[in-house]
Order: C-alpha cells, then structure tokens, then sequence
C-alpha cells in the first residue's frame, strides 16, 4: 500500500526534517538514509515500524540543517579569528616579511575558522528523532487507511460478482454429471460391443465416469471460500495474505471445474470467473 508522512522536529541549533514513503511489496522492507553519525537509528526504526506495519517497502530520509543566526549574532569567531591573525603575524615577521591587515585577509582567516556547530550525538537527537518519525509515521498510515477503505470496497464488489457467477455455475452444472453417464450409456448401445449393462464391473466404470464430471464438491468448496474472503476483507487485522491464499483456493477449484466440466455455459461462467479472481490478486498484493 501506498502512503506519505512527514515531521520536522527542533534541535538546540538544527532544524530535522524526517519523511517516510511506501509503496507496494509482498513483504516489510525498510530503506533508511540520513546523516552517518545516525545511522544506529535504522535499526530502532525497523523495529519500530515491525509494530504497525507488515507489508510494503518503506523509505525513510532524514534531512538536518543548521538554523539560522539571528541578525545581532556575529558572523564570525572572534577570538579565532583573532588568534589566527596573531599567528600569521608572528609567522611572517620571523621570516622577515610585512605584514598588512587588510579587509580582504580578515574575510578570508573568518571563512576557514567560521564557527560551525557539528552535528549533535546520536543520544541527544534520539528522543527528537523518535518524535519525528511517530508522527510522520502516522501521517502515512492514515494515507494508507484511505486507500484501504477503497481496496477493501473493490474486493468485496468482486467477491459478489464471483457469488453470482457460483449460483450461475450451480445452475448450468445441474445434472451434468447424469448427462454424461446417459451419454456414455447410449454411446455403448450404439458401438455393439457385447457388454452386459447390468454388470457391476460395468456400472462401476459408468459410475467413476460420472463422478469425474460431478462438480458439486468444486462449488461447495468455491462458496465456502467466498465466504472466508467476505468475512477477511472487514477485519480490521491484518488481511493481506489471507487473501491471497483463499483466491489461490478459488483458483484452483475453478481450474478444476473447468477440467471436469463436460457443457460449454458452465465452462464459460468457470473462465469468467477466473479472469475477476485474477483481478483480485493483483488488488490483494497491494493490501496491508
């Protein structure tokens, strides 16, 4: 499922910005980039989203900026500053060399020694990051929610229409099973071969024919399945891979029905059926 959040929390003296992204994957997948002196925070997020989440590749990016100085603060480190101009002088003045203040060499000594705050420790920023990644993490869930609601209305459209075409199937399969054995008996008759009708060897074989063309069970076991898939789709659990599942056992009873099936309508209504079960995968592999 897809989703997007986002938070931004304060340091003392920088600005974080955390996003966090997902799109659709069978399994949990976390992708995490941020400042090097943090990357101990992955493994704490993983943890973290194991909690909320159970499918989906999940990206999270951590961005860090320094505020910005007020306009009475100086720009400069003066006393760095100052420093280094002590020490350039004395330098040049060893070696016999003038040495000129200029306006130009003080910008220069204050852009190399300009006062730069490193980035705070892990220990510091955790509490922050664990703030910003709750809340952004939120945001995406509730994006994740939306969309669900919208899957979840899709596949139990598609699940009713898989229950008619079933009532459909029971129809045109009623008594296929007898047609084929009247059939097979009369293609007996026809052929002259000298077989004895009433033979229990005989019935026997007429009998496992028939059976093989009986698709009751099929649709018991298809109507059976619907239900589970009706019931799955309204919990508020996790659902995806039932889902899948249970279609895999939709799938298979109607490739076997299909086999089985001796009437062209029945067969028909078995394929229809199959191309909305394939639809439905496709929407399961997106749902949480």
């Amino acid at each position: 499922m897809t989703g997007y959040g986002r938070a931004k929390v304060e340091l003392p003296v920088h600005l974080v910005s955390l996003e966090i992204s997902s799109v659709n994957k069978r399994n949990l997948e976390v992708v995490f980039a941020g400042p090097k002196e943090w990357q101990t925070f992955e493994q704490h997020a993983i943890q973290l989203l194991r909690k909320h989440l159970d499918r989906g590749r999940i990206r999270i990016s951590l961005n860090l900026e320094q505020k910005s100085k007020t306009a009475n603060e100086s720009p400069f480190d003066e006393k760095s500053l100052e420093l280094d101009l002590d020490t350039i002088r004395s330098y040049m003045e060893k070696r016999g060399q003038k040495f000129a203040l200029t306006p130009d060499l003080i910008v220069q000594v204050a852009n190399l020694r300009k006062k730069e705050l490193g980035i705070p420790s892990y220990d510091e920023a955790f509490p922050f990051l664990e703030t910003a990644l709750l809340h952004a993490l939120k945001e995406m869930k509730e994006m994740r929610v939306a969309e669900g609601i919208i899957l979840s209305q899709d596949l139990k459209n598609r699940t009713e229409i898989l229950a008619k075409l079933s009532e459909k199937m029971k129809s045109e399969c009623f008594g296929m099973a007898q047609d084929s054995k009247d059939k097979l008996l009369e293609r007996l008759r026809k052929s002259d071969l000298e077989l004895d009708q009433d033979d229990d060897r005989v019935l026997k074989e007429i009998a496992l024919y028939a059976e093989k063309c009986d698709v009751s069970e099929e649709i018991t076991r298809l109507d059976s399945h619907l239900e589970q898939i009706s019931e799955t789709v309204g919990s508020k659990s996790s659902v995806g891979r039932k889902i899948e599942f249970l279609l895999q056992e939709v799938s298979r009873e109607l490739n076997t029905l299909c086999s089985k099936s001796t009437r062209t309508s029945c067969t028909n209504l078995a394929l229809e059926a199959r191309a909305e079960v394939e639809k439905m995968r496709e929407q399961a592999m997106n749902v949480e």
